[in-house]
Formats: C-alpha cells, sequence, structure tokens
C-alpha cells in the first residue's frame, strides 16, 4: 500500500494499520480541543475585557456629565453673587443719591428762606433805597427772645439732635 507524505511524495513500504488511524485522529481531535478551550478562554477574557471598558467608559461619562453640572451650578451661583453685589452697589448708589438730592433740596429750602429774609429786611415797608441791604443779626434768636447772642444749653442740644436725626435720614426739612 502507498501513502502520501505531507510533502506530496508517495511512500511505499509503510503500511497504516485502522487503530493506528484512529489513535492519530484522537491525539489530533484531543489537540483541536485544547486549542478549540483556549479560544474559549481567550474570547471570554476578551468579552470581560470589552464589558470593562464599556463599564469604564459609562463610568467615566457619568463622571463628567456630574463634574459638567457641578461646573454648571458653581458658575450660576458665581453669577448670582456678582448680580448680588451688582445690585447691593446699585442700592448703595441709589441711597447715596437720594441722600444727596434731599441734601440738595434742603440747601435749595435754606437758600430762598435766607433770600425771602434778606429781602423782607432790605425794605421794609416801601422805605429805602431799592438795593439797600440792611446788616442781618448774627443770632436771630437774640432778636426773638431778646437775650444775649448765647444760645442756651437746652436749644443747642435740640439742634444738635435734629442735625443728627437728619444726617440719618430720619427727619426731613
Amino acid at each position: 500500500m502507498s501513502t502520501a507524505n505531507a510533502s506530496g511524495e508517495i511512500s511505499e513500504g509503510k503500511a497504516l494499520s485502522y487503530d493506528a488511524v484512529v489513535k492519530q485522529f484522537g491525539a489530533l481531535e484531543s489537540r483541536l480541543d485544547g486549542i478549540m478551550s483556549i479560544i474559549k478562554e481567550v474570547n471570554t477574557k476578551l468579552e470581560q475585557q470589552d464589558m470593562a471598558r464599556k463599564k469604564a467608559a459609562l463610568l467615566a461619562q457619568k463622571i463628567a456629565a456630574r463634574r459638567a453640572s457641578l461646573m454648571s451650578e458653581e458658575e450660576e451661583a458665581k453669577h448670582k453673587e456678582e448680580e448680588a453685589k451688582k445690585k447691593e452697589e446699585e442700592d448703595a448708589k441709589r441711597k447715596k443719591l437720594e441722600e444727596l438730592k434731599s441734601r440738595l433740596s434742603e440747601v435749595k429750602t435754606k437758600v430762598e428762606e435766607g433770600k425771602k429774609v434778606r429781602e423782607a429786611s432790605a425794605a421794609p415797608a416801601g422805605k429805602g433805597a431799592v438795593g439797600a441791604v440792611k446788616e442781618e443779626n448774627a443770632d436771630p434768636y437774640a432778636a426773638l427772645f431778646g437775650q444775649s447772642p448765647e444760645m442756651p444749653k437746652e436749644f443747642q442740644e435740640i439742634l444738635g439732635a435734629s442735625r443728627k436725626f437728619q444726617e440719618l435720614g430720619l427727619l426731613s426739612g
């Protein structure tokens, strides 16, 4: 009987028995089973690695989304703080402006009152030259009460308290 080698040559004189062929096929089959089990192990490890990568990617996405939301919350909080500061500054400026306006109106009323007093003292009952100015008393209280130019301490305390209330904005005019 003749058989073919792996190189394709025909060799004669070697006879293979049926049992030898079955043994060789059995050996090849066991090798193939070993290789297949190794391939299965490699595939399961690759699948596990793939699952681990997917889990890591999902976790990374969740972390990134959380960080983004925290960053947006922080930015929003900073923005609110800035707006609150701006509002406080505007309120302070507005209060200062109102205070200045009230002071200006007080000064205007005092100037008008002084002007009226000067006009009244300049032209007493239709007598005197136009434009003549009569000298004013240094202390209007002395003329009213017939006292010395010094004001009593009680009046000084009352006027001082009145000024303090006006400065604090608790008393108008």
